[in-house]
């Protein structure tokens, strides 16, 4: 009797430890890979110029290089543990890279053709990296939240990191006329504005990007399950970095992200709740492309960069000059910096995602821009995820005053996750109460 339930227990640990083993050294595997991601999107190196440096740069070959370690890492312990590494067949994936052979496409009529293939490769490898973390995720962890955790710590681990580089390797966060750690004029920040109004630089990103990353932690964040003390205080100081960047258009578009996710969470089985807010997103997104027409009547409260925020009305009057001329295929992925300069020393890029996609990839690529983003409002109606829900409205709000969609960028690889996690949730449970019933 004795020796029977021994034998039970020692067989009970053989079976348990190693699945312990396993699911530590996955989830080390996944954080640490997710962590490198992570660090591509932020620019450890200086700026260059936007033109002259266009093409074959440092920075880019650090990008491609820490995107290409963290797959290798995946991808060697998908094959050591004789696991799937990655699911082609959700129809996101197949938007995207219909997306990116496109823009490779592109490349014919770009004006730097190496840009376009490049950035078009990011961003197919950016979603490879997304589907990866998410399908190695999904086979290793039993709690449905263990992914979103993961991906919050990845972001609050490399905000650490990055603040403590900054106080011994770039200098001062909060850089301001003394401060000359940092090439600010590169950075579009001038010395004078930055006497009464310093902004959170973190490495050499410019505070809209540190702004979109504080905001994305912040999505992340509140869609895990983490004890609610520690989230409060991971949160408030999130928060205050926020307020720190003093990021204008990440700060509206989070407080519409969360306001959205706390309505989900309230009303968890409310379809309507999700509609109303996906629709309220898309008239505040709408409302920052005509907002100089309705603020005119109390323009007196405000500065003119405010009514023409901050120039970029004037900036897309002129991309869409642009689009009439060529509005079929468009100039060729990333080319827009070479119309928009001309007249716009500052316009790297047209400042709104549906113009960005619509001037470089013509009606072609716009095409499979809102049906993706048709796909990902079906998802989130059908899913009512929180974590999705937070990041497409995040992305359409910010997205109205900077390129985050279908760029290889931050906003999209934290939104491919949220896409593929959303889908294989809901087809998990959907499996478990068919087998139920």
């Amino acid at each position: 009797m004795h020796m029977q339930s021994y034998s039970e227990i020692e067989s009970h640990l053989s079976t348990q430890l190693p699945a312990e083993r396993t699911l530590t050294s996955g989830a080390f595997v996944l954080f640490s890979s997710v962590l490198l991601v992570l660090l591509a999107f932020i620019p450890l190196l200086p700026p260059s110029d936007a033109i002259e440096g266009g093409g074959f740069t440092g920075r880019g070959v650090i990008e491609i290089a820490l995107i290409v370690m963290g797959l290798v890492l995946m991808g060697m312990y998908a094959k050591a543990k004789d696991i799937p590494a990655f699911d082609f067949r959700n129809s996101s994936f197949a938007i995207i890279t219909l997306f990116a052979c496109w823009a490779i496409v592109s490349s014919l009529w770009s004006p730097n053709p190496m840009l376009s293939i490049a950035k078009a490769a990011e961003l197919w490898s950016i979603m490879i990296a997304a589907s990866m973390f998410v399908t190695i995720g999904c086979r290793i962890y039993s709690q449905k939240n263990q992914l979103e955790t993961t991906l919050a710590f990845a972001l609050l681990s490399v905000l650490v990191i990055l603040i403590v580089a900054n106080l011994f390797f770039w200098g001062t966060p909060l850089p301001n006329t003394g401060d000359e750690s940092l090439p600010l004029q590169l950075l579009g920040e001038e010395p004078p504005v930055l006497i009464e109004r310093p902004r959170l630089i973190l490495a050499y990103a410019h505070p809209l990007l540190t702004g979109d990353f504080l905001a994305l932690s912040i999505v992340c964040l509140l869609a895990t399950r983490m004890n609610r003390v520690l989230k409060v205080i991971a949160l408030r100081f999130l928060l205050w970095l926020l307020w720190m960047a003093d990021a204008r258009g990440p700060s509206i578009a989070i407080v519409a992200s969360l306001i959205a996710m706390i309505v989900l969470q309230v009303r968890r089985q409310s379809v309507r709740a999700i509609v109303i807010t996906l629709l309220l997103s898309v008239g505040l997104a709408i409302t920052m492309l005509f907002q100089d027409k309705l603020l005119k009547p109390i323009s007196a409260l405000l500065t003119e960069d405010v009514l023409t925020l901050n120039s970029r009305t004037e900036l897309w009057a002129r991309a869409f000059e642009h689009i009439g001329q060529q509005p079929i295929t468009g100039y060729g992925y990333y080319s827009s910096r070479y119309l928009l300069m001309k007249d716009f020393i500052w316009g790297g890029h047209a400042h709104n995602s549906f113009i960005e996609v619509l001037l470089t990839t013509g009606l072609v690529g716009f095409i499979l821009f809102c049906i993706y983003l048709a796909y990902i409002c079906r998802d989130v109606i059908t899913t009512r995820n929180s974590l999705l829900l937070g990041v497409i409205v995040y992305s359409v709000i910010q997205g109205m005053l900077n390129p985050l969609l279908f760029t290889p960028g931050l906003p999209m690889f934290v939104l491919t996750i949220a896409v593929l996690n959303a889908r294989w949730k809901h087809e998990t449970s959907f499996n478990h109460r068919e087998v139920a019933a």
